[in-house]
């Protein structure tokens, strides 16, 4: 309930940062140094593994990701992106533990092409490739997941309000496989390789807050 009323709060502030791009002066295109913080809400699809899916085992997400580099042409972001996300246990596994809790980690490098860099309203699509981990767990005892995220597909557009500040809606698909599985019952740690390893994704809505845009 928290974390949905937090996102709410986002919104409501990203919804009166656009009343103010009608007064502002469209800020010329740039290149340099850019970075944005993105926050919405993430929804698991596709499979864990071959006989279990994502959904069973994570709920929805609230992601704070983190994207940082510069653009060395107007059209051209070349940079890393870095993501921790917060949530609950899904499915089966929420049966089993009501009280779980799960997160979400993202690391990686990543391409943005601008449409209209020097617009008051600026498209812009992405592409990342990085790694990823997973855990659930209620303190005592917990289950975690690693593997490669080999396509982080991002769209958007900014609202340009100043040279400094611009906001506006994204939406992101990131691809990836679990390779390694890593249960830890409070006592014993085992770690072992996924033999029948599948793709799932995390599907996120949200908002971009994008600095020298």
């Amino acid at each position: 309930m928290d974390m949905k009323f937090g996102v709410m709060t986002l919104g409501t502030i990203a919804l009166l940062a656009l009343s103010s791009v009608a007064l502002a002066q469209t800020p010329p295109a740039r290149t340099g140094f850019q970075m944005d913080i993105r926050t919405g809400y993430s929804v698991p699809m596709g499979k864990l593994r071959k006989d279990a899916d994502l959904s069973d085992n994570f709920g929805g997400q609230v992601p704070i990701m983190l994207d940082i580099g510069g653009k060395v042409i107007p059209e051209l972001f070349i940079g890393g992106y870095l993501g921790l996300a917060l949530g609950g246990a899904g499915g089966r596994l929420k049966e089993q533990c009501p009280n779980c809790s799960a997160a979400g980690f993202h690391i990686g490098a990543e391409l943005q092409y601008h449409i209209l860099p020097a617009g008051k309203v600026n498209p812009w699509i992405g592409y990342g490739i990085g790694i990823e981990s997973g855990a659930v767990g209620d303190g005592s005892k917990s289950v975690a997941w690693g593997g490669f995220q080999f396509a982080r597909l991002m769209g958007g557009a900014d609202f340009r309000i100043s040279r400094v500040f611009g906001v506006g809606p994204f939406v992101d698909l990131a691809m990836g496989s679990y390779s390694t599985e890593n249960i830890d019952t409070g006592t014993v740690s085992s770690k072992t390789d996924i033999a029948e390893s599948a793709v799932h994704s995390w599907l996120t809505f949200g908002v971009r807050f994008v600095f020298f845009p």
